[in-house]
């Protein structure tokens, strides 16, 4: 198999779990340009990073809480309603945490789409080393 052959297939394969299979499941998607919009107007969802303990210490968006997947719904101590962005490192581990979490009766929950990785890329700000807030 060709070079560019296997990039356009993995691109492809990303493009489908992102707006296939993500609607299929009733996963919200956030963008990264439409979390960067919402947190200018003032808005703070609930940001919570299913990445492992080392790649939150490597980079996370400003104010995410660490809670590593699997994530455990009870340990979230937030209001059902709250709206929450879930945020890995490319936008697919968060998305099976969406489904977790609608499972467990939160009800306006959102996956980053392309993650981290993409709020980086597009420029915005995130923050390095230890997490400062623990998180509830």
């Amino acid at each position: 198999m060709s070079w560019p052959l296997l990039v356009f297939l993995l691109l492809l394969a990303w493009l489908v779990w992102d707006w296939v299979l993500a609607p299929l499941l009733g996963a919200p998607q956030t963008t990264p340009w439409e979390l960067r919009s919402r947190l200018d107007e003032g808005e703070k969802p609930y940001l919570l990073d299913v990445r492992t303990p080392t790649e939150h210490r490597w980079f996370r968006l400003p104010g995410a809480v660490n809670r590593p997947w699997p994530v455990d719904p009870s340990q979230l101590d937030i209001p059902k309603d709250m709206p929450i962005v879930v945020v890995c490192m490319t936008g697919h581990r968060s998305l099976l945490a969406v489904r977790r979490l609608q499972k467990a009766g939160f009800t306006n929950v959102s996956n980053l789409t392309w993650g981290t990785v993409a709020w980086r890329l597009l420029g915005n700000s995130v923050e390095k080393g230890e997490q400062s807030d623990k998180g509830k």
